[in-house]
């Protein structure tokens, strides 16, 4: 049994939820059963910000995100310092990361509030990107991935790996990317990478349509260190996909494992294979 939680705040993708039609549905069923909840309009917001932290009010229990599994990673990212747990409510299409789906979100908020739920904890990365036409690195963390490929499908890019400081070789491809087991099912799995249990601690590296009869991806430990570096002109790094930022040759990031993680709240019983069958099922065949 968990703590009751009874102060809310809503992030919710205006895109997904027109109208905010779900959203005010969602605030007028806590608030007739006497439990406080905001939201802030996103529309004075940057594109692919949904909210801002800093004026999520003192004693949040939680922060409830109603889109698809970008609009969580978004909120995991612009939230991640505040250490709230996030219960995300699909209004989007595939959820991996949402637990709850649209029809049995009033019923997921009572399990909420009378504590019947559990938490987990996914590991996050942090990076570090050092510009040589910029003085002070960009610090930032992902969720999913960071990932540094060809800013347009012109030609193969080449970009040096290091790990633990340590020349791992150089690879020819579309881009390289870097993902947490959470984010093993986005873009790394679309470039050929495996699944992950999402509360394992690794880190995997996967190369986008490499050039060469090597394609696997690397599994390393979550205590290790990795540096990708851009080898060519054309390329870009992003953190989760969100403001990608322009390369030259010798520009590198460096990665590992966040002391921060985002924590997740599951009110459903179903193991992770259970989803994940369910989520492919539709994909698969």
């Amino acid at each position: 049994m968990e703590k009751k939680l009874k102060k809310f705040f809503f992030i919710t993708n205006p895109s997904r939820d027109r109208g905010l039609l779900v959203t005010r549905r969602l605030i007028a069923y806590l608030n007739a059963r006497g439990v406080e909840s905001h939201y802030l309009e996103s529309k004075t917001l940057g594109a692919g910000y949904y909210t801002d932290a800093s004026i999520i009010p003192k004693g949040t229990d939680c922060v409830i995100v109603l889109g698809g599994d970008g609009t969580l990673i978004a909120a995991a990212r612009d939230t991640g310092k505040l250490n709230l747990p996030l219960l995300g409510i699909n209004v989007g299409t595939l959820g991996f990361l949402a637990d709850v789906e649209i029809e049995n979100a009033e019923s997921a908020l009572d399990l909420v509030m009378n504590g019947e739920y559990e938490i987990e904890a996914r590991m996050m990365l942090q990076g570090r990107l050092n510009l040589k036409n910029r003085e002070s690195p960009i610090d930032g963390i992902a969720l999913n991935d960071i990932v540094m490929k060809m800013a347009s499908q012109v030609k193969a890019s080449e970009f040096n790996l290091h790990v633990n400081g340590e020349f791992l070789g150089c690879f020819k491809s579309d881009g390289m990317v870097v993902c947490t087991p959470t984010g093993s099912t986005a873009y790394s799995l679309s470039a050929g990478g495996p699944i992950v249990d999402p509360m394992a601690q690794m880190l995997v590296i996967t190369p986008i349509c490499p050039h060469s009869l090597y394609s696997r991806s690397i599994i390393l430990s979550a205590d290790d260190k990795v540096q990708l570096t851009a080898m060519d002109y054309n390329t870009v790094c992003a953190f989760d996909g969100h403001e990608a930022v322009d390369l030259e040759p010798g520009d590198y990031v460096e990665i590992q494992k966040s002391v921060q993680s985002t924590r997740i709240i599951r009110t459903t019983k179903s193991s992770f294979l259970t989803v994940l069958s369910n989520k492919l099922s539709g994909v698969l065949y």
